[in-house]
């Protein structure tokens, strides 16, 4: 098992910051060979629905921002990684290409990183979110375009394993749950936007941007005796941001979103102007997504439209 405690192994020693790679740039044999194989040349279609393309439009774009973190990454950990993520952005561009779709160009990013162990946390951040995004994209594509699913499903497989690594050279468990958390692309695309340079992107996806929402772990000590929680959490937003929240008139909850579950609600108990906290249920476990809503519904893709703000993602274990 690998632990890794020296920041001298980042290429940064600090918080980093990516500037765009070159879209749908061509790969490179010593790409390909780190990769362990280069694009699909298989994905033939006769049609393609205009959701797909927004899905693969997006796809890409999360694609474009997990192969800038993994560039900049870590020496000789994240080469093939960094690679198997150019050919996955190789494969989703040739689709869209071949119908003359627009490749979203990348931005510039930022990732607040100033250890290994942080970069290691966000890393498994990060995969999380592309493998919740691509549980949801091929939920969707299975209805409008399931001759996509194929080579979908066999990326979402790769991106586990990804995450497994990660988890495994931290000393966590690399499966903590029986089942992955999918999100929607309204989520995705909000989670991915928190590590965007203001201003950097030429072009965005066609998805609504949310307000967006903190967490953090409270002392424990400050915890609240409910018998029901085995911890809080403290959000924050900002408060000119999110006008719409009109803190003391409704009641604001936490909507809670794990494995394949229905959502789970909790209270928001607000603190201050833009802070609040709200406990985390017992049984959920892994990686939880949580925003802010008022309404408490039954299905995770509702919950994206009625998002107040947020999402964020919640490594729990």
């Amino acid at each position: 098992m690998y632990f890794l405690t020296d920041i001298s192994a980042l290429l940064y020693a600090s918080s980093f910051t990516v500037g765009a790679i070159a879209a749908a740039a061509p790969l490179y044999s010593e790409t390909i060979n780190k990769a362990g194989g280069g694009p699909l040349n298989s994905v033939v279609l006769t049609a393609i629905s205009a959701g797909a393309i927004k899905e693969l439009q997006l796809a890409y774009f999360l694609e474009n921002m997990e192969a800038s973190f993994f560039n900049a990454g870590l020496r000789n950990l994240t080469d093939k990684i960094a690679a198997q993520e150019e050919v996955h952005l190789s494969s989703i561009a040739s689709v869209l290409k071949s119908y003359n779709k627009t490749l979203i160009p990348p931005c510039n990013y930022s990732f607040p990183v100033n250890t290994t162990e942080e970069f290691l946390e966000l890393a498994h951040t990060i995969t999380s979110v592309g493998i919740g995004a691509t549980i949801g994209l091929n939920e969707r594509l299975t209805i409008t375009d399931p001759l996509l699913v194929k080579s979908i499903s066999s990326i979402l497989t790769v991106e586990s394993r990804h995450d497994a690594f990660f988890r495994h050279i931290r000393g966590a468990v690399p499966n903590p749950a029986p089942f992955d958390t999918g999100i929607s692309n309204i989520w995705a695309y909000n989670l991915a936007f928190s590590f965007i340079q203001p201003g950097s992107c030429s072009v965005e996806v066609p998805i609504p941007i949310l307000p967006r929402l903190a967490v953090s772990q409270l002392p424990r000590t400050l915890y609240t005796n409910s018998i029901e929680s085995n911890d809080q959490r403290e959000f924050t937003w900002d408060p000119m941001q999110t006008p719409f929240v009109t803190e003391g008139s409704k009641q604001l909850f936490i909507g809670w979103v794990s494995q394949l579950n229905k959502p789970v609600y909790t209270p928001l108990n607000i603190t201050a102007k833009g802070k609040g906290t709200a406990n985390v249920l017992r049984g959920l476990n892994g990686v939880v997504f949580a925003a802010v809503t008022v309404q408490q519904l039954d299905d995770a893709n509702n919950l994206a439209p009625a998002t107040l703000a947020g999402p964020v993602a919640i490594l729990l274990s």
